[in-house]
């Protein structure tokens, strides 16, 4: 009874060093580099520069700046378009300046005029919430009206996006690029 499981296992383990299908290509040699002996000679490693920083890649804008919002009629594929691009506006980028928290609840402070406000993301976002009245144009005019920053000022202390929104719509004001302005129907 113990000759059939005896012939079993060698049989199994031939099976498994099958060298046919679609994987018998691949080098089953050793996976690591074998270490340099002692006597060869260690050459250093080749320097090289930091390529430099690449220019601020952007999704595909899902409409043009002459109308920046983005309906809830539109097609799925604008509205995904659209999402994307929002997000990209509020990401960091390396070349981007450190975050200014206390900067940026200085700017809110002066923002309350216009809407409850709230800073988001250590500094990066500056929300203003409003009961009715948020368009394309009320970040950049509400900044230009009650506070002495610009949008330079803001992107210079890690700033990078300004946002309304009301029961209805909501607009983000990008500091990078004042015609950067993108707005959505909730």
């Amino acid at each position: 009874m113990r000759t059939p499981l005896l012939i079993a296992i060698p049989l199994s383990v031939l099976a498994a060093c099958d060298k046919s299908g679609p994987l018998a290509e691949l080098d089953a040699g050793p996976a690591w580099p074998v270490a340099p002996s002692a006597q060869s000679p260690v050459s250093p490693p080749p320097t090289q520069t930091a390529p430099p920083p690449k220019a601020r890649v952007m999704p595909p804008r899902p409409v043009p700046t002459s109308s920046p919002t983005v309906r809830i009629t539109m097609p799925i594929d604008v509205q995904l378009q659209a999402i994307q691009y929002m997000a990209a506006m509020q990401a960091p980028q390396p070349s981007d300046a450190a975050a200014d928290p206390a900067y940026a609840k200085e700017v809110a402070g002066s923002l309350s005029a216009a809407g409850k406000t709230e800073v988001i993301s250590s500094g990066r976002l500056i929300d203003i919430t409003m009961p009715k009245g948020c368009d394309a144009t009320l970040p950049k005019e509400a900044i230009a009206r009650h506070t002495s920053a610009s949008l330079t000022a803001l992107l210079a202390h890690g700033v990078l996006v300004v946002r309304c929104k009301d029961h209805e719509l909501q607009c983000l004001q990008s500091t990078r690029d004042a015609d950067d302005v993108l707005c959505t129907h909730k």
